[in-house]
C-alpha cells in the first residue's frame, strides 16, 4: 500500500520537499505493518532498502556466536532504519524486529538512489541523518564503556523523560520495552538491571510501578547520568 503525501510530509527528512518531489516519493515507497515481535529483516539477508518508522518502535540487534542477542538501538517514529548499507551494502548488517504494533515506510534502494542523485536537497538531508546516527552510536559506545550500570540506566531514563514527559507536564515514564531488552540495550543482564533499579529507587530518584517509572528527582538523576 502506498502512503499519501500528508503522511510523508510528517517525516523530517522530507518536510521541506515540494509537492512534486513528495509525489515522486509516494510513487516509490510502500507502507508496511508489523506485529509485535515480528521480524522486519535479518542480518545477512539481501539489502532491499531502508525503512522510516511512522508508528510504533523497532529493536536493532546482533546475535553472538553463543546465541545471545545484543540490542544496539531502539528506534522510534520518524527515524530511519537500515540506511547505513544504502550506498555500499549488499546485505543487512543487523537484525530488526518490531517491539509493538508498528507502521513502517519502506523505500527500495535502487529507486531511492535514482532520486537521491537528482535531488541535492535530499542528498544533504540524508547525509545529515547519517551524521546524527553516527553521533548517537558514538554516545552509546561512550556510555557503555565509561559508565557503570546505574549511570547507564540514569542516562536512559533522562532521555526517555525528555521524549515522554518534558512537554506534557508529566513525571512518569512508561517502559515500552521489556526489562530483558532494556538490560541488553544497556550492556548488562536483567539481574544487574534489577539491582540498579532498586538502587535508584532506594536513593529516592525514582519510583518503580511495573512498567511505569515515576521520576522523583530529575536533577539528581541528571547529575548521576553526567558523572564521569
Amino acid at each position: 500500500m502506498q502512503p499519501d503525501q500528508d503522511t510523508i510530509r510528517q517525516i523530517p527528512l522530507f518536510s521541506e520537499l515540494t509537492t512534486e518531489e513528495l509525489r515522486k516519493f509516494v510513487q516509490i515507497s510502500q507502507l508496511k505493518r508489523f506485529s509485535k515481535k515480528e521480524t522486519i529483516f535479518l542480518e545477512g539477508a539481501p539489502y532491499l532498502g531502508f525503512y522510516i518508522i511512522l508508528k510504533g518502535a523497532v529493536r536493532i540487534f546482533k546475535l553472538t556466536p553463543d546465541g545471545r542477542d545484543i540490542t544496539l538501538q531502539i528506534v522510534e517514529p520518524f527515524n530511519l532504519v537500515a540506511e547505513i548499507p544504502l550506498f555500499d551494502g549488499k546485505t543487512y548488517d543487523s537484525n530488526c524486529e518490531a517491539i509493538e504494533e508498528t507502521l513502517l515506510l519502506f523505500i527500495p534502494k535502487e529507486k531511492f538512489l535514482n532520486l537521491f542523485i537528482k535531488n541535492p536537497k535530499i542528498s544533504l538531508k540524508i547525509l545529515q541523518g547519517f551524521a546524527k546516527r553516527l553521533k548517537q552510536l558514538t554516545q552509546q559506545i561512550e556510555t557503555l564503556t565509561s559508565k557503570d550500570v546505574p549511570q547507564r540506566l540514569a542516562t536512559y531514563l533522562v532521555d526517555e523523560y525528555a521524549k515522554q514527559c518534558q512537554d506534557k507536564n508529566k513525571d512518569e515514564i512508561i517502559l515500552n520495552i521489556s526489562r530483558t531488552t532494556l538490560a541488553s540495550y544497556l550492556g548488562t543482564v536483567i539481574e544487574t538491571l534489577s539491582r540498579a533499579l532498586r538502587k535508584l529507587q532506594d536513593d529516592g530518584l525514582i519510583e518503580v510501578k511495573g512498567r511505569k517509572i515515576k521520576i522523583l528527582n530529575l536533577e539528581k538523576l541528571k547529575k548521576l547520568a553526567q558523572q564521569k
